[in-house]
C-alpha cells in the first residue's frame, strides 16, 4: 500500500524534562510528526495508559505524586483535561483494569502499589481502594486477560509480586505465593502478556534479556522457563540496561529496548512453545526508555532520553524487522511515548 493512503495518528510524548505533555500527528505520507499540543503539567510526566474503550488517556504525574486524565478528541486533534488527581505516590506505572473502571498504579520509590476508582467521565476518584507496601523498585503492573490477577515487576528485589484483582471491588490483595523470581541478577522491569499462549515476557533491566514465564491461568502463579540476550555477543553488557518490552498483537514477535547499546532488540516467537529467538537490534537514539507500536503494528516509535528525539520505524510484518524512516527532535527528556488508537466506537 503506498504511503500516501496510510492515515494519520495521534502520538502523545511525555517530556519529563518540559513538565509537559506534546500531542503529534505522524503523517505517514510525509515523513513528518506535526506537533498539535503542548499541555503544561504541575510536575515530570511518565507512564501514559489509554482505556480500554480508547477515550481517555492517563498520564502519570511523577514528581506531584498524582494523575492527569484527558478525554481524547480526535475530529478536533485535542485531548481535553479533566482533572489532575493526587494519589500520594510516585506512579512509575499506571494502567486500568480491563473494564476500564479502576486504575492501578506501581510506584518505583515507595515501594507501593495501589487501586483507584474511575468517575463515569473516567477521571480518577480520590482515596485508594487498595495501597499495598512492596519494596522499593516497583515498575510496571497490569492485570491479565481474565481481570483476576495482576503482576508487579521489581527490578531491586530481582522479582514479580503476584496479586489478585477483585474486578468488583476494584481492590488487589496478595498471592500465594506473592513473588516469583527469576535467575539472580536479571531485575525484571516491564511486562507483556502474550495474546494467545499462558506467558507473561518481561524484560530484564540488568540482565540484558527478555525472560518467559508459564503463567498458571488457575492460581495467577509465574514460573520462568526461559531467556534470551536482547545484546550482540560482542557488546558489554556492563554499558546497558533494558527498559521496555511489547508483543505485538498475533503474538509473533517480542521487542525490548536496550538503553546504553541504544538499539530496540527484536525476537521472533515460537508459536508452540512461546520461546524467542533474536531476529537482531536496530539502531534507536540515546537511551530508548519508551516505545510503542500501533494499533495495527505497522509502525513503531521510540523515544530517545538522552537524545531528545523521535524515532519512526516501518515494521515487516513478516520478518518482524523495523526499517528507521526518520527521527525528529521533541521535548527534553521524553520518557514515554503512545500512540493513540483509532475511535473505537
Amino acid at each position: 500500500m503506498p504511503n500516501a493512503l496510510i492515515a494519520a495518528m495521534l502520538v502523545t510524548v511525555s517530556a519529563g524534562k518540559d513538565n509537559a505533555l506534546h500531542l503529534y500527528e505522524l503523517h505517514p505520507d510525509s515523513n513528518k510528526l506535526e506537533q498539535h499540543e503542548k499541555y503544561d503539567l504541575p510536575g515530570s510526566p511518565g507512564s501514559q495508559f489509554i482505556s480500554p474503550g480508547g477515550q481517555i488517556l492517563y498520564v502519570s504525574v511523577r514528581s506531584d505524586n498524582s494523575v492527569a486524565t484527558f478525554r481524547i478528541d480526535r475530529a478536533n486533534k485535542i485531548l481535553i483535561p479533566l482533572g489532575l488527581t493526587k494519589i500520594g505516590a510516585n506512579a512509575a506505572y499506571l494502567a486500568t483494569d480491563q473494564t476500564g473502571k479502576t486504575l492501578l498504579w506501581a510506584s518505583y520509590s515507595d515501594g507501593l502499589v495501589g487501586s483507584h476508582s474511575l468517575k463515569e467521565n473516567g477521571e480518577v476518584k480520590p482515596g485508594a481502594l487498595s495501597r499495598i507496601e512492596t519494596k522499593r523498585c516497583a515498575h510496571a503492573i497490569l492485570t491479565d486477560s481474565s481481570n483476576r490477577f495482576a503482576f508487579v515487576p521489581h527490578t531491586g528485589p530481582n522479582a514479580i509480586y503476584q496479586f489478585r484483582f477483585d474486578a468488583k471491588s476494584g481492590k488487589l490483595t496478595k498471592n500465594n505465593p506473592l513473588t516469583t523470581s527469576p535467575a539472580a541478577g536479571l531485575e525484571p522491569r516491564h511486562l507483556a502478556f502474550h495474546p494467545k499462549l499462558p506467558i507473561i515476557y518481561c524484560d530484564d533491566e540488568k540482565g540484558d534479556s527478555v525472560t518467559a514465564y508459564h503463567f498458571n491461568l488457575d492460581t495467577g502463579q509465574l514460573k520462568a522457563f526461559h531467556s534470551q540476550s536482547t545484546l550482540p555477543t560482542d557488546f558489554d553488557g556492563s554499558q546497558n540496561t533494558c527498559a521496555d518490552i511489547e508483543i505485538t498483537s498475533d503474538g509473533r514477535f517480542v521487542y525490548a529496548s536496550n538503553r546504553g547499546h541504544n538499539s530496540i532488540a527484536g525476537f521472533s516467537v515460537d508459536a508452540k512453545t512461546g520461546k524467542l529467538t533474536s531476529i537482531g537490534q536496530f539502531v534507536t537514539g540515546a537511551i530508548p526508555r519508551s516505545f510503542n507500536l500501533d494499533p495495527d503494528n505497522q509502525w513503531m516509535i521510540v523515544a530517545g532520553q538522552r537524545s531528545h528525539d523521535l524515532h519512526v520505524y516501518k515494521r515487516n510484518s513478516t520478518s518482524g524487522k523495523l526499517k528507521r524512516i526518520f527521527q525528529q527532535s521533541t521535548g527534553q527528556g521524553p520518557s514515554w511515548v503512545q500512540f493513540i488508537p483509532k475511535n473505537k466506537k
